[in-house]
């Protein structure tokens, strides 16, 4: 749906509105996606995607070898818990 301009896969040329046909030489699905990932983390070769561009079949190399990465939220306990208070209140 959408490429970050700050990201390895911007910077190779992935662009939104393209549709991922295969990672790697493999037909495309979250868990290929998933082991590539992994295995570019400990290696040094790009994650190469083949990609459909309207009615164009295109290959791009991304240069990502940093692993998976799952954001998470941390409590700031320089401020107050708004969230906390939300919660609190509906939890009746």
């Amino acid at each position: 749906m959408d490429v970050n301009p700050n990201r390895p896969a911007f910077a190779a040329g992935v662009a939104p509105g393209m549709k991922i046909l295969s990672v790697n030489g493999r037909t495309w699905s979250t868990d290929v996606l998933h082991e590539a990932i992994v295995s570019a983390k400990n290696g040094t070769a790009p994650i190469e995607l083949v990609v459909e561009n309207g009615s164009f079949h295109e290959t791009y190399k991304v240069n990502y070898h940093g692993g998976e990465r799952y954001p998470h939220l941390e409590r700031d306990n320089t401020k107050p818990d708004l969230l906390g208070d939300v919660i609190k209140s509906r939890a009746r």
